[in-house]
């Protein structure tokens, strides 16, 4: 009996798909707690406003245009009031009527005009400024280790640069228009009604914080909860995505009931948080107009103890400045109401920029070492010394791994699933960063590398296919933009996909659907393996670059293959013995640790694991992959 799964199946493990992903978005919905303050998002603010230091030349306008507007906005209550003192009388004077009445038309229309302006300069630098979060997001994402990707969902990064940036750019859209309103529309009407009469002003003012107060208790419960919304969402949007990419597992397996009921679990959880805020809403809500019904009651009362002598000029003076207090009052309203949404608003957007920034600032688990250089691969030697490399550093997949690979030499590399074959390649051009030991290219340390000058010489081709969508040409020159088409013709033609493409009604400029849909597996592969090979790689690695293609196929790729790796030295993945046979060492990893190691004589000879393998592949004719060669 042979050892087992040393070769393994490449058939798809549906299983492998976790069905019950519904119940960690459900835990992590349930565990969110609202949170309470501004103490912890004050770091968050001052992040925000450094991105607004170099859009000057959009904030001086806006601080000018808030103080025009301001000043207009305070014109009209003022003119009424002079309109029933000096219009109305006594004594009455109707030629004063159409100056005070162009007065107040060209304050609305400036007020119009420049509030027009105002919004647009303000939405302009909230684009730019969105721009420069996302583009600072989206870097960051490009400089993410695989270890990243590993545990972080599509559709939740997703979620950020889209959904949590839309909250950020509504927050920013109105923020400091709306402080500058508040402030200067409080200190402009309060310059007006001071001298008129300060008791008055008093009594107009004296219910404006308890006004603020409600309104900003309001939002100060509700956008917190706003904020656990968003964040659900972006977990559900991650969930909705692993579930559509697996749609033909979850048909498989009938489990889509199990699916829809895990999703409204999530959405119940959703709609609650809505509805506790909609409460809140319903309870704080009516406090402002009552409170401010209220305040203009309080200045009737105190007008009316104190009016003059019905008829009289003093009289009607004083029903003029009730009418101005009572405007303005009203007036006032709208700017602090607007400050408490803003700093509502804060809260739902710091709980999308906190999202982002969580992402932008995580630290690089591979970046360049201090002093690293751009190197030359010169001849290519790869050496391997007590390698130690774990996801988990409490579980290493890969234990004291040692061996040397000389210029040239293509080495395949077997092992059972889940012994490190993938991980092992993936260290060379420092995907991921080992733990222990040493991987050195012609006697240096690829942490001397720079990342860039590294993986520039090292051609990879992966398991997972992935296609741009895009042309064909495209594709292939993914690695080198500047390819001319005599290159990406030779990359095709060596990786045997040339005739097929030029077969093609468009050719190379053949569009590809959303990765690759378009094309077989076998058409996919051999357009990642031209890839690969266009950037003229010193050092080729292939996981199991074979896996997708028949016969036939298989045979072309190897013909290709050998005249690609002549003079590169070559790992690959091998799950099929022809390409073990070409191969001029093969490596045997058992539970990550290093089993075997030579050429096929030499293993043959060993009378070891290898040997069985082979000898049980040869017997099993019928399929040139084992599905578990102990088993067999």
């Amino acid at each position: 009996m042979c050892q087992k799964g040393y070769i393994a199946s490449k058939s798809i493990d549906y299983a492998k798909i976790e069905m019950s992903v519904a119940k960690p978005l459900l835990d992590y919905a349930k565990s969110l707690k609202p949170k309470k303050g501004f103490a912890q998002s004050f770091s968050a603010f001052k992040r925000l406003l450094n991105y607004h230091k170099k859009y000057y030349r959009f904030i001086i306008p806006i601080v000018v245009l808030a103080v025009i507007r301001s000043i207009l906005f305070s014109v009209e209550p003022l003119y009424t009031s002079l309109i029933i003192i000096n219009v109305i009388g006594p004594p009455a004077n109707t030629s004063l009527l159409w100056g005070y009445l162009l007065v107040i038309i060209s304050a609305g229309i400036g007020f119009a005009i420049t509030n027009f302006v105002l919004t647009y300069l303000h939405g302009l630098m909230s684009q730019y400024i969105v721009r420069d979060i996302r583009t600072d997001y989206y870097r960051a994402l490009q400089g993410k280790s695989f270890s990243f990707y590993d545990s972080t969902g599509v559709g939740d990064l997703t979620s950020r640069a889209t959904v949590d940036l839309q909250m950020v750019d509504n927050f920013l859209r109105t923020w400091l228009s709306t402080v500058l309103n508040a402030v200067l529309t409080t200190i402009i009407i309060f310059v007006i009604i001071w001298p008129i009469s300060p008791t008055m002003s008093l009594i107009s003012m004296v219910t404006m914080p308890l006004i603020f107060y409600f309104t900003t208790r309001l939002w100060l419960q509700t956008m917190p909860l706003f904020r656990n919304m968003q964040l659900i969402l972006g977990k559900l949007s991650s969930y909705i995505q692993q579930n559509i990419v697996g749609m033909k597992t979850v048909r498989i397996f009938r489990r889509e009931k199990d699916m829809v009921d895990g999703f409204k679990d999530v959405e119940n959880v959703y709609v609650n948080t809505a509805i506790s805020a909609g409460k809140l809403q319903s309870i704080y809500m009516p406090l402002g107009p009552a409170i401010l019904t209220l305040g203009i009651t309080l200045v009737y009362v105190y007008a009316g103890e104190t009016l003059g002598i019905p008829g009289s000029a003093l009289a009607v003076a004083q029903v003029g400045n009730i009418i101005l207090f009572a405007r303005y009052m009203m007036r006032l309203t709208f700017p602090i109401r607007d400050v408490s949404q803003t700093l509502g608003s804060w809260i739902i957007a710091y709980a999308g920029l906190e999202r982002v920034l969580e992402i932008t600032d995580a630290p690089r688990n591979v970046e360049d070492l201090p002093g690293a250089k751009d190197i030359r691969i010169q001849k290519g030697k790869l050496e391997l010394e007590n390698v130690t490399f774990g996801y988990a550093r409490e579980r290493p997949v890969l234990n004291k791994v040692t061996f040397t690979v000389e210029p040239g030499e293509k080495i395949a590399i077997l092992g059972a699933t889940g012994s490190g074959k993938s991980s092992l390649i993936y260290l060379v051009p420092r995907f991921y960063d080992i733990q222990e030991g040493s991987i050195s290219i012609d006697g240096t340390d690829v942490r001397q590398f720079k990342l860039d000058s590294l993986r520039q010489q090292i051609g990879v081709v992966l398991q997972d296919v992935f296609l741009f969508t895009g042309t064909i040409k495209e594709n292939i020159a993914f690695g080198k933009p500047d390819a001319s088409m005599d290159q990406i013709t030779q990359a095709a033609k060596a990786a045997r996909i040339h005739d097929f493409i030029v077969s093609l009604p468009s050719g190379y400029d053949t569009l590809v659907g959303e990765r690759g849909v378009t094309l077989s597996g076998g058409q996919k592969q051999r357009i990642t393996i031209a890839r690969a090979l266009i950037t003229n790689p010193k050092i080729l690695i292939m996981d199991d670059s074979l896996s997708f293609v028949d016969a036939k196929t298989e045979q072309e790729i190897q013909s290709a293959i050998e005249e690609a790796t002549k003079k590169r030295t070559t790992l690959i993945i091998a799950q099929r013995f022809s390409t073990i046979k070409t191969a001029e060492k093969i490596l045997v990893l058992e539970n990550g640790s290093v089993a075997e190691f030579g050429t096929h004589a030499e293993l043959m000879a060993n009378n070891g694991v290898y040997k069985k393998v082979y000898e049980t592949q040869f017997i099993q004719k019928s399929s040139p992959i084992l599905e578990e060669v102990g088993g067999a």
